[in-house]
């Protein structure tokens, strides 16, 4: 076992362990795998440290300790080692060649080492890893592709990894035989069929775990059925071979083509023909990537991004969401072309935009298109033959292939180009491992320098408002900050945010209608003002007030978005409570004058267009001022709301039930009978009276019942009277003067 210690924040220990790694036809060892750990405790886990460290932003750097730590003690060994060290996707697109070429100066002359690249964040930067991996080779390192199976998607870019080992994820070894992990397991097995690939299985912990992985093809093995995680022991190794540095192997030489159209045409005649047979070639081949699995990856170059039209952008979207990885190059070609298609805009004197290129590659399928105008006048004289009209006819010179290595060397040279979604970190950018003057306050909460300057972050960490960051290069944008104010404002801890997306926040009630957009608009590039329904740890609401901002680098692509959250509860409840009082009685919960008169004038707009009849009912409680004189003004309060009560619960469904003020209501009644013109039939008039006539009914008999008050016992009577809507009047106003008039003859016993 290896110690080191860090000078980087919170006082990293990391000690190394090592893992024997057997060849299982003899079991032999061959190798070891080098393990990080912290110190014991808590934090001890690998999981553990780097959980934390990519809550603060430090993931590439402690990674980079942790090689090196496994570097150092490997070179202690007595003797030749192979050792295979965890590296992630991120780190080795990182690092860049100068850093790495520093840590192969640390390594022992006798220790071989095979970097394992996690496969779960292969596409995040996949031009970058490709490059990185590359890298690593020129250093005579080997290449090991891990956990391959634990995300079906990341298999995709191992044809252009070309591994040397592939490890299948202990999912494999120990679970039950699937159609997906058979699927893993074919493309895993061709890959190594085609390179020669060694397939090294973990977690074998039983005999049934060993019969499992040699049938699935594995010659190497590791768990521990084999030896637990110790010191480094070496004897009776026998290393495990590592490549050599290439001469030739997998790189191309300074006169090797350097085009797509230049590589094809070295070997195949090109053929000639017109844009609508190469567009639909290129179709043809787009709807073949959609038939096949997760595993593919589509790229293409459009000569300009004019060439994606919506419907070329349509088709797009459906190939970024069905395959693991879609991008196109071309001249002005934008960072998002289409949802979830990675773009990149190539420069004007780019070769490539002369060219059009589409490549399909999956486990089990390869394809290759590759076109170009050809010049007026160029060979044959067709270049632009005449067409209809006299117009030119534009022709390309095209070569398709299915051959899988041509392929694959034609979809290398637009992987070249592809830039990440969110800006790649360069070498040059790449900060080493800050040093702490002291261990932070329990509950401070970090963030990288490199995104933002010490005072700034300061003042956010004391901010009122709670204020998070999201890491826009993962597609689920996890919270890699957050300050204070949000913990408190939610309830929630530091471990129970980090990682995690900000939906976490959403309940029941979040109106999905507002949460829909903001994502459509954070792609688009635009900010985000809205206010949610959110909830806290302990399941009560608040009202969010939610502003999201990107963050851009220097080059102007977005690397995270910043959230500003603000607890308005207060402010929307009010505004509710506004809005609802500038529609409703306080005090009966009524619609309010305002709103019935409103609702009138809506329904007789309604009636005019559909020429059926409207009713308004007046309603007025009898001798209600002798309540409030005898037993004081809460009592007739009480007795008003008993009223309305009972009143409503005597209304008809569709019908509106108000009050206009002091004890009097008012009833509308919409959608009844038109009255009878001179050949209509004359009961549909006395429809419209009968039912008026049962509405006073039901509303007279709901307030013949004692009312129980403190100071005693009541009982309310009232008046009523009513009006048709065209019979009696045509405007709203009219309308309710004949319904009060009708009321005060009944009140009077006429």
């Amino acid at each position: 076992m290896h110690v080191v210690t860090s000078p980087a924040p919170s006082r990293w220990t990391i000690r190394s362990l090592y893992q024997p790694i057997v060849d299982l036809r003899d079991g032999t060892l061959v190798a070891v795998e080098a393990l990080s750990r912290g110190e014991p405790g808590p934090r001890e886990s690998a999981e553990s440290l780097f959980a934390d460290a990519r809550a603060i932003g430090t993931l590439v750097e402690l990674d980079e300790f942790c090689l090196r730590t496994a570097l150092q003690g490997a070179g202690r060994s007595p003797g030749p080692v192979t050792l295979f060290a965890n590296i992630e996707a991120v780190t080795l697109s990182t690092l860049g060649p100068r850093r790495l070429a520093e840590l192969a100066d640390l390594t022992a002359d006798h220790v071989a080492v095979v970097l394992e690249v996690t496969e779960r964040a292969l596409l995040e930067r996949a031009a970058e890893l490709v490059r990185g991996v590359q890298a690593v080779r020129d250093l005579g390192w080997g290449v090991a592709l891990d956990d391959a199976g634990a995300e079906p998607k990341g298999l995709a870019l191992m044809p252009f990894l070309r591994p040397d080992v592939i490890k299948l994820d202990l999912a494999l070894v120990r679970g039950h035989t699937t159609l997906q992990a058979a699927a893993v397991v074919n493309a895993v097995r061709a890959e190594a069929e085609r390179s020669g690939a060694v397939l090294l299985a973990e977690g074998i912990e039983s005999e049934q775990h060993l019969e499992r992985a040699l049938a699935m093809g594995a010659r190497l093995g590791q768990g521990w059925m084999f030896g637990r995680p110790g010191a480094l022991a070496t004897a009776g190794m026998s290393p495990f071979p590592v490549p050599p540095a290439p001469t030739a192997r997998g790189r191309r030489s300074a006169a090797a083509p350097r085009t797509p159209y230049d590589l094809l045409t070295a070997r195949s005649a090109a053929q000639r023909a017109t844009v609508p047979l190469v567009a639909s070639m290129t179709r043809q081949l787009e709807r073949q990537a959609l038939l096949l699995d997760e595993q593919t990856v589509v790229l293409a170059n459009f000569q300009n991004a004019d060439a994606m039209t919506p419907a070329t952008r349509r088709r797009y979207e459906s190939l970024a969401s069905l395959s693991a990885f879609t991008a196109v190059t071309g001249a002005g070609m934008p960072d998002e072309p289409a949802p979830g298609v990675h773009g990149t805009s190539l420069e004007p004197d780019d070769p490539l935009t002369e060219q059009w290129v589409i490549t399909v590659v999956s486990p089990h399928f390869a394809a290759a298109l590759v076109a170009r105008d050809v010049a007026e006048g160029d060979g044959d004289g067709r270049g632009r033959a005449a067409g209809p009209g006299g117009h030119p006819v534009r022709r390309l010179d095209y070569v398709l292939t299915y051959d899988r290595q041509r392929v694959l060397d034609v979809a290398g040279l637009v992987l070249e180009k592809v830039r990440a979604m969110s800006g790649a970190t360069s070498e040059a950018t790449a900060e080493p491992l800050p040093a702490a003057s002291g261990a932070p306050a329990a509950d401070a909460v970090r963030v990288p320098p490199a995104v933002l300057p010490d005072l700034l972050l300061r003042a956010i960490a004391t901010a009122s408002n709670g204020i998070v960051i999201a890491d826009a290069s993962s597609s689920d944008l996890p919270l890699v900050y957050v300050n204070a104010a949000f913990l408190r404002l939610t309830g929630y801890s530091l471990a129970e945010v980090l990682g995690r997306n900000c939906r976490f926040l959403q309940g029941p009630d979040t109106d999905p209608s507002q949460v829909q957009p903001i994502r459509r608009r954070l792609l688009a590039g635009r900010d985000v003002h809205t206010v949610l329904l959110n909830y806290r740890r302990d399941g009560t609401a608040f009202w969010n007030e939610l502003q999201i901002s990107a963050v851009t680098d220097a080059a102007g692509h977005i690397t995270h978005y910043i959230g500003n959250q603000l607890d308005v509860t207060s402010r929307v409840e009010r505004e509710k409570r506004t809005t609802y009082l500038a529609h409703h009685d306080e005090l009966t919960a009524l619609p309010n004058r305002a709103h019935i008169l409103d609702h009138l004038h809506l329904e007789l707009r309604r009636a005019r267009r559909s020429g059926m009849s409207v009713a308004v009912l007046m309603l007025d409680l009898d001798r209600f001022k002798e309540i409030n004189d005898r037993y004081g003004h809460a009592a007739g309060d009480s007795a008003l709301n008993w009223a309305a009560r009972r009143l409503r619960s005597a209304v008809r469904a569709g019908d509106l039930l108000g009050r206009l003020g002091g004890d009097e209501f008012l009833l509308v009644l919409a959608g009844l009978p038109p009255m009878a013109g001179p050949s209509d039939d004359p009961g549909q008039e006395q429809a419209a009276d009968e039912t008026l006539r049962r509405v006073q009914e039901h509303l007279h008999a709901a307030l013949d019942l004692p009312l129980a008050l403190t100071e005693g016992t009541v009982r309310l009577s009232a008046s009523s009277g009513t009006a048709l809507f065209p019979r009696d009047a045509t405007e709203v106003a009219e309308l309710i003067a004949r319904a009060d008039a009708a009321m005060y003859r009944h009140k009077a016993g006429g």
